[in-house]
């Protein structure tokens, strides 16, 4: 069973307006986790909601970001912004293939979600944060 991730301050970039939209990217995810693990009755309609949200945000998160590399000139922003769009394009894929009511494939949803974005924080925001930081 995958279980839930949880904020951890060693997330953080120093940057608080980032940090603060990666929190609440973990937290809409999270609700993904919260939904897989509750009622089958509600688990469409919920998951349609979360979804969206997830998508929707993400994709205000990620512009918001790579506008601020670009803003600090972070030359590795283009780079960046490649693997932004490889997530959302991955998500919308999975988005699709998942099952209005298979709760066991929004459970591994929601683990590939939480997986890619603490990953990315931890490594490729953290080396793009330090960059900018230094300038």
């Amino acid at each position: 069973m995958t279980e839930k991730v949880n904020w951890d301050d060693s997330y953080l970039l120093g940057i608080t307006e980032i940090d603060d939209q990666h929190k609440k990217l973990l937290m809409i995810a999270n609700e993904l986790y919260e939904i897989a693990n509750g009622s089958p009755e509600t688990y469409k309609l919920k998951m349609s909601s979360a979804l969206k949200k997830l998508t929707d945000y993400t994709v205000y998160h990620f512009d918001n970001e790579e506008n601020y590399m670009r803003k600090c000139g972070y030359p590795g922003a283009d780079m960046h912004k490649m693997a932004h769009d490889n997530f959302i394009k991955e998500v919308n894929y999975q988005v699709r293939q998942l099952s209005s009511d298979n709760i066991e494939a929004g459970i591994h949803f929601y683990a590939y979600v939480a997986n890619w974005v603490m990953t990315h924080i931890a490594k490729a925001d953290k080396i793009w944060a330090t960059v900018v930081k230094k300038s």
